[in-house]
């Protein structure tokens, strides 16, 4: 039997008194911050043990908690059993990129791209980056607003516009010491949130912790996937893949490690590398017991419905909160919605500051005046904060409309908004690893990767409507086999567009040229995934329609790149001495001369 799920005065108390109080740090962190140091990077003296907390907080975000919680209760723990290897990449990752960035003393890591290749290719990684981490903080919205809802059936929009202002607010007023500072308070309020809601669930199952346990193995909760022949399989009609996730669990701890600003920015707040290892350290052991927590509860979460059936919980996206809302005496309820507000905004916090160092690094001081004053800079860096936020609840709003347009989970919607930055591990990898690494390789990927994530994104969309809309005896349409006209067209277009880019070049239209082969190059990615496409719904469709896997991708721009990087001529030394992994201990080449030009 359902029952109300109602917040009285005391745990609205706590939610605002909450809200108060993050909003009062962020004034007071305001004090005193002179220069873009000082707002965005907290005077390069924070103490490795706040950032390291401050790091790992970033991570536990609405995001995690909405996703784990609800996959491990719909699906069980294998879609992220890799997540358990993170500090076994994370640690050896850490020291093949930014060990640069501190050499530089950059701001972020796009300037390093500015010496391996050109400021061209600088502004386009930094903006691609900007783009999909701010589409991240949208994600973080959405998935606040489906916590609310599950828990309280709170309007989405409401939910969306009211912690997106919130966390917009103080980060705008106290920059990095206010982010850092903040997340170590929202650390213990978080850990006493899950101590209590843990505890809850072992004494409302038959059989406490271990039973727990025993009712989620025993309902294939576990990590069950790794018994079945069907999970090698490389297919996108398979929800998982063993090989794909293992793929994009490398794939994506390299990314971090080298191009995210949020992590990024926090390391280099601290005085040196040395110290920024030892926030490293902090960062990724202080997440494991997040991890086997998170994990516990979703499986007990599903223990507890399974022996308990309520009609209230009709997903696991919200029978978490569902039960803290429903099964907890005030004031815990709101005690525990103030430990999720904590995780959100620490996420939203660290989102918003380190986009608007990217804005004002890589863009306003790049391209529209490279001559602020300490107080402009702050001035700057405040306002796109704010913009920041405004974008990033324009994207939460989009992702709820478009999760009840496919009816999909949180862990999914989020695959259709990534449309930009398959070439930023290929940038920095490269530039740390070889010599031969150059722009024009770069754009070639970029555009290469556009071409392949936009049909990734269609097939996804396309196929994953028709699996809904479907009934017997009609056509398959888009979830069904698709002509092999489709790679044909886009092949023809390619090879027309580069038979183009040849006859510029020889006519010396040099600007032509450039135009023409990032086409060719983007219908060539597009290229690859529609005869990806044909190739599988051919085999695969027979009578009924099948919808893409939101898990499916193939690293295919990192191969080419590889491929195509051997065939590069070796760059001018000054391109890569001191900047490379293998040139380390070298002096880099012309870099002081090219700071003081740009100031």
């Amino acid at each position: 039997m359902e029952v109300a799920r109602t917040l009285v005065w005391g745990d609205y108390a706590v939610i605002v008194i909450y809200m108060v109080v993050v909003l009062a740090l962020g004034a007071w962190f305001a004090r005193g911050e002179k220069n873009a140091g000082d707002f965005l990077l907290g005077g390069r003296a924070l103490p490795p043990w706040a950032v390291g907390l401050s790091c790992m907080m970033s991570v536990v975000s609405s995001v995690s908690m909405v996703t784990v919680t609800g996959e491990v209760f719909n699906n069980g723990l294998s879609l992220y059993a890799f997540s358990l290897l993170t500090p076994l990449l994370a640690i050896p990752f850490f020291f093949l990129f930014t060990l640069f960035y501190f050499r530089l003393g950059s701001f972020t890591p796009y300037e390093y791209l500015e010496y391996r290749y050109s400021p061209a290719i600088r502004g386009l990684v930094a903006i691609s980056s900007l783009y999909g981490r701010i589409f991240y903080l949208g994600s973080v919205l959405f998935t606040t607003a489906k916590i609310f809802e599950g828990a309280y059936e709170w309007p989405p929009t409401v939910t969306i516009l009211v912690v997106g202002v919130v966390g917009a607010a103080y980060t705008v007023m106290g920059g990095m010491k206010a982010v850092v500072w903040t997340d170590v308070i929202q650390f213990f309020v978080l850990l006493a949130g899950f101590v209590i809601v843990i505890y809850a669930l072992c004494t409302r199952i038959d059989g406490g912790f271990l039973g727990a346990l025993e009712c989620a193995q025993e309902n294939g909760r576990f990590f069950n996937k790794f018994g079945e022949k069907e999970f090698y399989k490389i297919t996108p009609y398979v929800r998982l893949s063993f090989w794909l996730m293992l793929i994009n669990f490398v794939t994506s701890q390299l990314s971090i490690a080298a191009s995210d600003q949020i992590t990024i920015q926090r390391f280099l707040s601290t005085r040196n590398w040395r110290a920024a290892f030892r926030a490293r350290l902090v960062a990724s052991f202080s997440t494991y017991p997040y991890t086997l927590a998170i994990f516990f509860i979703g499986l007990a979460v599903f223990a507890f419905y399974h022996q308990n059936p309520d009609p209230g919980v009709h997903s696991g996206d919200g029978a978490f909160f569902h039960f803290v809302a429903t099964q907890l005496p005030t004031p815990v309820p709101g005690l525990f919605m103030a430990a999720m507000l904590a995780a959100i905004m620490s996420t939203l916090d660290s989102g918003m500051n380190s986009m608007a160092t990217v804005y004002l690094k890589e863009i306003h001081q790049l391209y529209i005046n490279r001559n602020l004053t300490g107080e402009q800079e702050v001035s700057i860096s405040r306002w796109a904060t704010f913009a920041v936020g405004v974008v990033a609840i324009a994207l939460g709003l989009g992702l709820e409309y478009a999760g009840q347009w496919l009816g999909a989970t949180a862990a999914e919607v989020g695959t259709l908004f990534a449309l930009l930055g398959e070439a930023t591990l290929p940038a920095f990898l490269f530039a740390v690893l070889s010599k031969r690494a150059n722009s024009m390789l770069i754009w070639f990927l970029t555009a290469y990767g556009f071409g392949t994530t936009f049909v990734h994104k269609f097939w996804y969309a396309a196929s994953t409507a028709a699996t809904i809309n479907w009934l017997p005896g009609e056509p398959l349409g888009w979830g069904g086999p698709i002509s092999y006209a489709w790679p044909l067209t886009a092949l023809a277009v390619a090879l027309l567009a580069a038979a183009a880019a040849l006859y510029a070049r020889r006519r010396n239209r040099r600007l032509e040229m450039i135009a023409l082969s990032m086409f060719a190059a983007l219908a060539a990615g597009g290229c690859e995934v529609f005869a990806t496409w044909a190739l599988f719904s051919n085999f695969c469709i027979t009578d009924v329609p099948l919808a893409r896997s939101f898990a499916f991708g193939l690293p295919t721009v990192l191969i080419i790149g590889w491929i195509a990087l051997y065939f590069c001529p070796k760059q001018p030394r000054e391109k890569y001495q001191g900047l490379t992994i293998f040139t380390l201990n070298q002096p880099m080449l012309n870099v002081k001369e090219r700071k003081v030009q740009a100031q």
